[in-house]
């Protein structure tokens, strides 16, 4: 095996940053074979299940490789002894972190894809590595000056997917269909005395996280559903008990709950959150999208100004948040070019398909190639 992509989770954020450039690297002559996975214990059993059952389900491509999960990762797997490159979020849990040791002792490329927006606690790149950052303002912020790390701009996959309306229903959810009562903000009358609905929209839970602190996240999710009608809905990460408790207040004092099973792009009207990706992924979809803090600490006004997120504030009508500028090609098809720059597309007689590989990216190196 030539390449390891290392996944801590099958989740929205790295599918798109990992999965979606290995769809297109399969599109090139003498790659998908040599394309190993490595994921959490959990995972790695449900997946192979699913292969091997033929499951529809399965997020990898057919025929996949997927790495045992070993206890000792000391010693590199035998599959991976002729590893060249490794494509990870980074080396801070356990997958990426056996994928970056291996890496070190086969002398493999470590190759970092950012995955979400970079906020202030998130882990150190690791050394020697290269990061394929969403923008070059996000690249600068995390190498911070480093001149052992390289990056390279290419975008953001999950956003070129947002504005594209990839896996967005034909008819989406309201954004009420929750499980509490409604405030009653939605409901309004026409010039012409006809009834006519206003959509509040869906305020991004972040209650679980620990960048901030949960009463200033909660005031914040208050403050904006109560002035707006807009529906609270949870993060999937907000199953513990206190968070479920304040679910439970805030649905007797009149807020709608929402279900954090259902996708944004199901949702409909605006969209708020204190510094959740999601606010990017609306802009990028159309959608009006702020956010708001009762009183924002350093590191997050500096977040929203490198992001360009408006902030929302009681009795105001701020401008929308603007979609992030757009790179020129699609982010995992330049990935795919960056991990595999020799290669070339199958051709109708490789494949037995008229499937075509698009053209030669546009990167933009930073600091070198490693």
């Amino acid at each position: 095996m030539h390449t390891l992509v290392a996944l801590d989770s099958l989740g929205p954020t790295q599918t798109a940053a990992l999965l979606r450039p290995t769809e297109r690297a399969a599109l090139l002559q003498g790659v998908a074979d040599g394309v190993a996975y490595l994921l959490p214990q959990e995972l790695s059993v449900r997946v192979v299940t699913d292969m091997v059952t033929g499951s529809r389900h399965s997020p990898l491509p057919t025929r996949a490789r997927v790495v045992d999960t070993v206890a000792d990762i000391s010693r590199v797997p035998e599959v991976l002894r002729h590893l060249d490159q490794v494509l990870a979020v980074g080396n801070y849990l356990a997958p990426g972190a056996a994928a970056y040791r291996w890496a070190c002792a086969t002398g493999a490329r470590f190759t970092v894809v950012q995955h979400g927006l970079l906020a202030h606690q998130v882990p150190p790149l690791p050394a020697q590595s290269h990061l394929l950052a969403f923008t070059e303002r996000d690249a600068d912020w995390w190498r911070a000056g480093r001149t052992d790390v390289t990056t390279t701009t290419v975008g953001s996959q999950l956003l070129w997917e947002a504005a594209r309306g990839v896996g967005t229903p034909e008819e989406p959810s309201r954004p009420g269909a929750g499980t509490g009562a409604g405030t009653g903000a939605g409901a309004g009358t026409g010039a012409d005395g006809a009834a006519t609905t206003f959509d509040p929209g869906v305020f991004l839970g972040q209650l679980h996280g620990a960048e901030l602190a949960r009463r200033d996240a909660a005031r914040a999710a208050l403050t904006y559903c109560r002035a707006t009608g807009a529906v609270y809905r949870p993060h999937p990460a907000e199953t513990d008990k206190l968070s479920r408790m304040t679910h439970a207040v805030w649905q007797r004092q009149g807020l709608t709950i929402g279900s954090s099973a259902t996708p944004l792009a199901r949702t409909t009207g605006p969209v708020a959150a204190v510094f959740s990706t999601g606010v990017l992924e609306a802009a990028a979809a159309g959608r009006p999208a702020w956010v708001t803090h009762p009183a924002p600490p350093a590191w997050l006004l500096e977040f929203w100004d490198r992001y360009g997120m408006t902030r929302w504030q009681p009795g105001t009508d701020p401008t929308p948040t603007l979609a992030l500028p757009e790179p020129t090609t699609e982010p995992a098809t330049a990935i795919a070019a960056h991990l595999f720059p020799g290669a070339a597309p199958h051709t109708e007689r490789d494949s037995g398909s008229s499937s075509h590989h698009p053209g030669p990216n546009t990167l933009r190196p930073r600091g070198g190639q490693p």
